[in-house]
Order: structure tokens, then C-alpha cells, then sequence
């Protein structure tokens, strides 16, 4: 899917994808978890100054894939404020460089392909299960997106890189793509509580070697679950109170591909977000998230559980 039928998802994209990034340490080529490694691209970005407050940049490498790459795991550095790394591939090629992220225009072009990194998380790095693998066609541009959140009331230099492990194609069983469940449908006041419910239905059959919540530091639970036509709940499928380290290093549920968690077309989800805010701004998307994030398998393409309009 391009991502111009959904310009939130394309903000949050890669922010969501942070979270699980941040999990293990780096692997060593070939394990019982992951699929044999047989190269890596690594794009290390520009010197920089990171502004007071949130930014997000975007470096346009020299990377053009000459062939169809199958990433099999990816694992990024940030400094201090660093809230994620992502890796795109673009339609057009455009100018080596680095610029700060324009917006929707922009992101015509954007394919997401995985995040890493966020603060201290030099070994952080996102395992696929083994046989599985993420798709990025021959001759595609690559570009990562380094997001910051600010607090230290000064500018600050960045030193930021991204290393992607490939697989050749042959020892893929299976491609993955990225399944998510995106609440922006909320304001939260400033010095409030203030909770946040959706459902949706999935719009095709899924099996799910991973799944997650993800708020941001103002997250105070959140929970998932199936129900049915009534909204009677059938099970929880994620639930936790939730903690500001949970930005970057949420709980996640992670399920083999041989025994995944499956999802039929039609079911029914329910997804529940609660925030205290204590700061002195009202907090809309996507300063604060509401996102229910996971891995399916086969499949190349974003699947969005999007909102059921509620009765009235």
C-alpha cells in the first residue's frame, strides 16, 4: 500500500514500528530466532543539531538497491531525546542529502520497511522470526527518518546510524508486512485523565508472529481485545498498565510461525487507551499514540484495522 490513502499512517509509520526495535541484542548471523544473515547495508547520517522540542529528519541516502532485498533484521543508534530510527524505500529518488521532513507531499513516495534505535539503544535491533523477511524492490532509493523529542532546552548534536541484515531470497519462506490499529480520535487536556476506545474489524485473515501496544510517556494502560457484534468480550489480547519506558520497550506478545495468533476476516477488535497528562499542553496525535501494532505473515503490504463508526 502507498502510503497516500493514509497520511497518518504515514506519520506514524515508523513511530510505531520503534517499539519493537528495542528488544534483544545484535545478532551473529545465523540463529535458532532469525534467518541466515548474508550481508548488511549500513547508512550512517550527517552530522546534525537536534532543536528543542519534537523533529524529525529525513536523510536521502546514496543506497539504491540494485536487486530485491529481503531484510531479515535491523538495528540503529540515537542519542540522548532519540525516539526512533526508520528505514523507507521512496519512488523517486531524490538529492543525497539530509533536510528536515516536509510532510505529506513527502510521504507519497514513502514505503516503510523497519525501525530501530531510540535512545542508548546502540544494540538495539529487530529480529525477524527465522524464514520470515521484509521485501524492498530492486532499485528503490533508501531513506531513514531520525525522530527526537527535545527536553534538554538546548540544541544538541546527533550521531545517528542504521544497519540492516539481508537474506537472499531463496531462504525465504515467507515475506512480512506490518498490521496496525491507529486511534487519533482523541485531545487530551492538559492536567487530565482522559481515556480512548475504538473498534475495528480486520479486514482480511491474519497470522500475527507478533503483537503490541504503543503509547507515549503520558500512557497510563492500554489493552486489546476481540468482542463480538454485541461488544461482549471474548478475549484479552493485550493488556498493561503502562510506564513512560514503555515508549521504547513496550510488553509484546510474540507468537512462532508455527503456531501464530490468528485473526479471521471480520473480527472484531477493541482497543482501549488511557492518559494522565501532566503537562501544561493539550496532547493530540501524534505528541501522544494510541496504537496497536504486529507483524503478519504472508504478505508485503500494511494492513490497517481501521475505526468502526459508532452507533449513535
Amino acid at each position: 500500500m502507498n502510503m497516500t490513502t493514509n497520511t497518518l499512517s504515514s506519520l506514524f509509520g515508523g513511530t510505531a514500528m520503534l517499539a519493537v526495535l528495542t528488544v534483544g541484542g545484535c545478532s551473529d548471523g545465523d540463529s535458532e530466532e532469525t534467518g541466515e544473515v548474508t550481508a548488511t547495508i549500513s547508512v550512517e547520517l550527517p552530522d546534525f543539531s537536534i532543536p528543542v522540542g519534537e523533529s524529525f529528519q529525513c536523510y536521502y541516502s546514496d543506497v539504491i538497491t540494485e536487486k530485491d532485498l529481503s531484510v531479515v533484521s535491523a538495528g540503529g543508534k540515537q542519542v540522548e531525546g532519540g525516539h526512533h530510527l526508520s528505514l523507507y524505500y521512496v519512488d523517486n529518488e531524490r538529492p543525497v542529502g539530509l533536510q528536515e521532513c516536509s510532510g505529506t507531499t513527502e510521504m507519497v513516495d514513502w514505503h516503510f520497511v523497519v525501525g530501530a534505535g531510540g535512545e542508548g539503544n546502540e544494540d538495539a535491533q529487530l529480529s525477524l522470526p527465522k524464514g520470515l523477511a521484509f521485501k524492498v524492490p530492486k532499485g528503490k532509493q533508501l531513506m531513514v527518518q531520525a525522530h527526537y523529542i527535545n527536553v534538554s532546552g538546548a540544541e544538541m548534536p546527533a550521531a545517528d546510524s542504521m544497519t540492516i541484515e539481508l537474506t537472499e531470497a531463496e531462504k525465504v519462506e515467507a515475506y512480512a508486512a506490518d498490521f496496525v490499529i491507529d486511534d487519533d480520535h482523541f485531545e487530551i487536556e492538559p492536567h487530565s485523565d482522559f481515556t480512548s476506545v475504538m473498534t475495528c474489524e480486520v479486514p482480511q485473515d491474519l497470522s500475527l508472529t507478533m503483537l503490541l501496544g504503543h503509547m507515549h510517556e503520558q500512557g497510563a494502560y492500554y489493552k486489546l481485545e476481540q468482542v463480538d457484534e454485541a461488544g461482549e468480550l471474548l478475549t484479552v489480547l493485550y493488556e498493561s498498565e503502562w510506564i513512560p519506558s514503555f515508549a521504547s520497550h513496550p510488553p509484546i506478545n510474540k507468537y512462532g510461525t508455527d503456531q501464530p495468533l490468528e485473526l479471521e476476516k471480520g473480527t472484531r477488535l477493541r482497543q482501549t487507551c488511557q492518559w494522565k497528562n501532566e503537562t501544561d499542553a493539550k496532547l493530540l496525535f501524534p505528541t501522544e499514540m494510541c496504537i496497536g501494532f504486529g507483524y503478519y505473515f504472508p504478505g508485503t503490504e500494511r494492513v490497517m484495522c481501521e475505526r468502526m463508526e459508532e452507533p449513535k
